[in-house]
This record gives structure tokens, sequence and C-alpha cells, in this order.
């Protein structure tokens, strides 16, 4: 999708201080005589340590072409046996650029010895269909360091971004430059702390500056999203002087006129091939949702949707002929049908909250990658080539976020679109749940727990089990619900499995897939002397745990707010009695002044013999601040406390 974005298409920043627009411009060159660098005393826990990272990226007028050069220069300290493993080879991606050229690398030993690697070791590797030149290095070890640096040279692209932090290698000292002739002025905007200067112009060139230091590294952890976190820059191509020195380039507005008009506009075959091909699709009904939810299902069970095919020549003609697409050209098909039956939409560019996002202020095409539909008439939207969706389910990192929007008008007979940023809504945490219903009676021997069992999930609470229904053939079904009722009770033996609103179309009105079964168990109950052990906690399934050996650095994201209900009854055997009935009775919750954010509560009510059992875990939120992150580790907790309950049945 983005090459197919990029392929139509063709702030305010903090000032640099003279110091670091001096190293930042003034890139440190290769050295004839390198010596070895200090590691400050915050990383020297560190496995290997950048010294330097900086990157260089210049357009280049030669004669009547305009080139791109980027080069990269780096130096790392190694500091233990993980640090030679990480850095014993360097891979640089050769995957669509002109040339590389330039290349030196070397190794620096601690006591000053240089290595350097001869250029008949420099080889080309292909793993995993890309291409990568390959550095194997030599002599590195303990407190040596290792440098290289290498050109690519490439038809100019005017759009970019750079990251200076990884999880893995912490750095001292980050640079990035950016020259351009005099005619051509980038802006650029940094992200995370990152520090960039305003465009300047010296000479005949035109500079922008970004550094940083002791950047550390980020690590992923658990319910968290690194990319938008990271420090980076993004730079854009906005005016070309020599042309019009007023006009801004490549805006969103611009974007959206381009992207809209490609999407929506039909030669006469492709209105004949639309038309037979609407003519197939059953619309029960005269409404959008009736429209959209028939296209929608027709589409994506008679189309073959694959982004790594390349876009057909033959338009939409060819493409319902083969049955096979692209991304690109599943949005086109969708869009004509929608236009054929009157279905008002608008295009819509999410902004992911799993990886680096579109920025509203630098307008960086390369960043747009996935397209949603969205239905004013209901508030909804689809995700055109996410095949195991529904209306009104898109990929769930993809809402709860902002995007941009594209509406559509037409002006005379010319189609163009109006660009709008807007909140892209995430279906309501009350929509998405993993429910349980389980009823347990002890066999007459007393070692053998007969249960049944039934497993409610909704919304994105069922997303990740409705495609085996659909794509999965019947053996492999019957394989995934063994695995999915085994983790209530742990046994295999499993009867009576039942799968119900299983289809892919009941997305639509949230209909509930309830997995149900009746298992017998000996693994949840023991015999002690006079005593039975219940291990009634293990009902609810495995539950995460959260430890934090090392201090947490990012907030809390999740997939989707979503609620768990888990119903647990049990008869207690007569002439016994529960020693420890009130280990049940828990609750950790956590409020934003009188409204509940998150929490577990579990409790009973027992009416003679029968035991009742609610448990209530929730979270109503998408994003929880850092500040947050003790309380959201406690209900975490809870639920695998809870997990870990065992009652103790003794005789009476």
């Amino acid at each position: 999708m983005k090459k197919f974005l990029l392929i139509l298409a063709v702030a305010a920043s903090s000032q640099l201080n003279a110091q670091s627009f001096n190293y930042a411009f003034n890139n440190p060159t290769w050295l004839d005589a390198p010596k070895n660098h200090a590691v400050k005393e915050q990383f020297l826990k560190s496995s290997a340590v950048g010294i330097a990272d900086d990157r260089k990226i210049e357009y280049k007028l030669e004669g009547k072409e305009l080139n791109m050069y980027s080069t990269y220069h780096r130096i790392i300290k190694i500091n233990d046996d993980k640090g030679i493993e990480m850095y014993n080879k360097v891979y640089v991606p050769m995957f669509g650029i002109g040339s590389v050229s330039n290349i030196k690398a070397r190794t620096i030993s601690g006591n000053g010895k240089v290595i350097d690697l001869p250029a008949d070791k420099i080889k080309e590797i292909t793993e995993e269909g890309r291409m990568y030149k390959l550095f194997a290095m030599e002599g590195v070890e303990k407190g040596s360091e290792i440098e290289y640096t290498y050109t690519i040279k490439k038809d100019p692209t005017f759009f970019g971004t750079e990251v200076f932090q990884n999880g893995s290698t912490p750095s001292q000292k980050v640079s990035f430059t950016l020259v351009a002739p005099s005619h051509l002025k980038f802006d650029a905007k940094a992200f995370n702390g990152f520090k960039v200067s305003a465009d300047s112009l010296i000479d005949d060139r035109r500079i922008i500056v970004g550094y940083d230091e002791n950047v550390d590294e980020l690590e992923e952890e658990k319910y968290a999203v690194v990319d938008p976190h990271l420090k980076r820059v993004e730079y854009k191509l906005s005016y070309n002087l020599s042309n019009n020195n007023n006009v801004r380039m490549y805006t969103w507005k611009d974007f959206a006129k381009r992207v809209f008009e490609n999407y929506t506009t039909f030669t006469s075959n492709d209105q004949k091939a639309l038309t037979k091909f609407s003519s197939n699709i059953n619309i029960s009904g005269s409404t959008d949702e009736a429209k959209i939810l028939a296209i929608e299902d027709y589409i994506k069970t008679n189309i073959n949707i694959d982004k790594n095919l390349v876009a057909d020549e033959g338009g939409l003609e060819k493409m319902i002929k083969n049955k096979n697409t692209n991304d690109g050209g599943v949005v086109r098909l969708f869009a004509g049908l929608f236009e054929k039956q009157g279905v008002n939409f608008q295009i819509v560019f999410p902004v992911r909250r799993d990886e680096i996002p579109l920025d509203e202020e630098i307008e960086n095409w390369s960043r747009v990658e996935e397209v949603l539909f969205y239905f004013p008439s209901t508030g909804k939207y689809i995700s055109p080539a996410s095949v195991e969706l529904r209306y009104p389910y898109v990929p769930y990192f993809w809402a709860g976020t902002k995007g941009l929007f594209l509406k559509g008008t037409t002006i005379g007979t010319f189609k163009t679109a109006i660009g709008a940023w807007g909140e892209i809504k995430m279906e309501p945490y009350e929509s998405h749940a993993h429910n349980m219903e389980v009823s347990v009676k002890f066999d007459k021997t007393m070692d053998t727990l007969l249960i049944n069992s039934r497993q409610i999930l909704m919304g994105y609470g069922a997303s990740a089990y409705r495609p085996i229904y659909t794509f999965l053939p019947q053996d492999k079904q019957n394989e995934a619900n063994l695995e999915i009722i085994k983790s209530v009770a742990k046994s295999t033996n499993i009867n009576n499995i039942k799968v119900e609103n299983s289809k892919l179309t009941d997305f639509a009105d949230n209909k509930p897939l309830i997995i149900s079964a009746d298992i017998k168990s000996v693994e949840l109950i023991e015999k002690a002397g006079n005593k039975i052990l219940f291990k009634v906690g293990e009902l609810i399934g495995p539950q995460a745990e959260m430890y934090q050996e090392k201090p947490r650095k990012l907030p809390i994201e999740l997939e989707y707010p979503h609620v768990l209900e888990r119903k647990i009854s049990f008869e207690i055997p007569d002439g016994y009695a529960v020693k420890n009935i009130n280990d049940l009775n828990m609750s950790i919750e956590h409020k934003d002044g009188d409204k509940l954010t998150m929490g577990f509560v579990s409790k009973y009510t027992q009416t003679g013999n029968k035991v009742d059992i609610l448990v209530t875990e929730s979270y109503k939120s998408l994003q929880y601040p850092l500040s947050q992150f003790e309380e959201f580790k406690n209900v975490i907790n809870a639920a695998a406390d809870f997990n870990k309950i065992t009652l103790v049945l003794e005789k009476k």
C-alpha cells in the first residue's frame, strides 16, 4: 500500500545551540589514527554502546539531475560477549536503492590496534528475499570498537524518517543533517525529545540539523507499544523556490485530492465490470448498512486479496475476471461498488497506535499505508483488505486513534476530496468480552469434576477465533476447539462440543461466539487425607503475571478496552464444608474521580450447598499513563492471584 500511494504522489522546532549545530553538521570524520572512546557510567552495563550515530541526507544537483545521497557513520563500543554477538556482523539493506559506495569498516581493539575490513570480505547476501551488504567484522572483543560508514545513492524521495533509538543499544551521541540546494526548502519535525533546527541558508545550500545525546535503549514492555515513543526526525519537501515561493508542496490537502481521484475514477470498462459484479450481490435491504454488509462479505468471499500482488494493468475488469487483487485494487473495487449502490463513504488513513504514526503537522506521505472506509450514515468503518474482519470491526490498533478523512465531492465531472483530521472511534468497551459460564459437580467418587463450560466471546474478543471457522478445514477446527476448551480445566476428556455464531458476518450485530463443552477433569482436584483440594481458580484459564525488574518506561497501551466476566457455580458435596471460602472475595479497583477505569473484583454467594462466584475484570480505557502503572499491574496480578486459589473442602 505504501508503494502504491507514493506512486500516486510522485513546525515549530527548538533551535540548537552552536555546539550542537557544529557537531551535527560537521559529522565526525573517518580518522586515520582512531582512538578508543570512554563509555559513560550510565551505559557501562549495556552490552554495546553507540559512541556516535551520524546520518546525513543530501540532495545534489548533478548536471540536470537531482540525486539523493544518504551517508551513515557509526562507532560502537563492545562491552561484553552479548555485544560481540550483536555486532560481529553488520547488515546494510540494499532494498530499493541505486548504489552503495564509500564502504569502510574496521575494528579498533582495546589497546588501539586497527583491523581494517578488506573490500573482498564485504559480501552481498539474500535473506528472506531481501538483499544486504554483510560486513563480517574481525577482531571483535570486549573493550573493542567497531566503526563503519557507507553512502547510498538513489533517485530522490522527498519524504523520510530517521529513527535514533532501538531496544538493544543506547547511544551517547546521535546526529542528523539534511542538505539541499537553496531552491528546495524542507521541513523537519523531531519527536520524543530529539532536537532539530529550523531550515538555514548557508552559502548556496539549505541545511537542517538534528542532535541528541545519552539516548537510552527502549525495550519492548508488556501492554505497551514502542514505535510511537522512539526518538526520531521526520522530513519532507515543502517549497520549490525556483517555481513559486508561496505554494506549499505535498500537503495533506494535495494528498487527499490525488489519492481520492485515483481511487474513485473509473473507465467505461471499469463501470461495465462493476455493474456486472454488483448484479451478483444479494442485498437484503435498502439501508446503507444492509448494502455495506452485503458488498463487504461478497468481495471478501469471492476476491483473493494479497498485498504482495502487483496492481492489475487491466483495471477492475481484469481484477474481477481473475478474482485477484492487492490492497490498493480492492479499495478501488469497494469504492466503485459503494458508488453504484449509492452508499456515502469517506476514505480514511488511520494513525496506527502500534507504529510510527502519521502526523498532522509534518506531511510525510511515505508513512501512509492502511486504508479504512467510514460511513457517515452509520458512524462505522470497514477495513477493505482485512479478510478476517467484518463491519464494523477494523484492526484494533487502527481504532481509538486519529485519521485523515477524505470527504469526496464532485465539481462538474471532476472528482476531488477535502482532507480533514478526525477521530476514529473504538467500539465501546462493553462490546469486547471474553466471558465464561462454568458449572461444576463432584462425581460420586469425589475424584473427578464434571464441568460444563461456555466461553462467550464478543467484539474483538471473538476476532482471534472466528477466522478459525471460516478459513480452516474441519479437522483443524476440531483441534482448535480442543485447545480452547482445554484451557478451562487442563483436561482432554472433552465431549459435546458446540460452537455457535461462528460466521464472520456475525460481527455485524456482535452476536456472541459461544464455544461450549462438557469436561471431565481430574486435574483440578486432589485428596489430602480427609480433605479435598479444589483448584477453583484455574477454571478461569491461564492468567498473565507482571513483574518489573527494570523501571517501567512506557505508558500502558491495550489492544482494545474490554471486560471479562466469569460466572462459576458448584455444589459443595454433602457432608463437606469449605474451610477458606472467603478467599474468593477479592477487590482491586482504580478510579479517576468517581469513574472506574480498571479493576478486578470477585465475590461469592452461598445458598445451601450451592456456591455462585462472579469474577469481573475490566479495562475501560485504551491507554493508562505511566503514573498508573502500579495500579494496572495490581489489577493484572489480581487475576493471576485468583487463578491460584485452591478451596479446601473438609468433612464436617
